[in-house]
């Protein structure tokens, strides 16, 4: 379901729930007063954000924005917007669904079991949460990419969630995996939700090509993997 647009009373009392500045301070006459001028610091600015992200599943880049009808008039834009890309892949594997989820979700280990990615590096872990960078294996030119993402899995519910901090060409991208138990194996499912920056060397079109075309041979590496260690372990039983 579409929501309505966020109107400008709404997000005052927004800013004033994260921030503690009055609705009144807030809804200044003077056209040049700045954020910082009405008493809102950069926490306070950062929960206002992470709020309506939250509420109206937006990505904000506010960054040089210094007046509260600037950051307005953003995230009405985001709001107008296409929702973006989706790509959807899955694949059964023939393993115990604790083995699956324990090496799938052993992030430092991802070049060892992904094809695509030369190293894993975490920089946090809080509980279930894992906030890591990951790198490429280089290009012909030498170019290395790599990014920064977060990730948060639950084992009992068979779900991860994951997005990427640092986005690089994508104004966001978000990351669902999802686990399930079935005759054949555990059916592993992965949903990746995108959109591209107007200034991508490619658009959404041309990613989600590429991203299906590379999920399917990852799982099937991964499959691969994870049945022949399954296979190993019944043997030393």
């Amino acid at each position: 379901m579409t929501m309505a647009p966020l109107a400008y009373d709404e997000f005052l009392t927004i800013v004033q729930r994260c921030t503690g500045v009055p609705v009144e301070t807030l809804r200044t006459d003077d056209p040049t007063a700045t954020i910082e001028d009405l008493g809102v610091d950069s926490l306070g600015l950062i929960n206002v954000l992470t709020e309506v992200e939250n509420r109206y599943d937006l990505r904000l880049d506010a960054e040089g924005l210094t007046r509260l009808p600037e950051i307005h008039a953003l995230i009405k834009e985001q709001q107008a917007k296409p929702t973006g890309s989706r790509t959807e892949n899955h694949i059964v594997v023939d393993a115990p669904f604790d083995l699956l989820w324990d090496i799938t979700n052993d992030v430092a280990n991802w070049p060892d079991l992904f094809s695509e990615y030369a190293s894993a590096e975490i920089l946090e872990r809080r509980g279930d949460t894992v906030r890591f960078r990951l790198a490429l294996h280089p290009e012909a030119d030498g170019k290395v990419w790599s990014w920064v993402s977060e990730r948060v899995m639950d084992r009992e519910s068979g779900t991860v969630t994951a997005r990427r901090v640092e986005t690089g060409p994508f104004l966001f991208m978000n990351i669902h995996w999802s686990y399930t138990r079935t005759a054949a194996g555990v059916e592993m499912r992965w949903v990746q939700e995108f959109r591209m920056k107007p200034d991508a060397p490619v658009d959404d079109a041309a990613m989600t090509e590429r991203i299906n075309k590379n999920t399917r041979v990852q799982m099937a590496l991964i499959k691969e993997r994870v049945e022949a260690a399954a296979a190993a372990a019944a043997v030393t039983r």
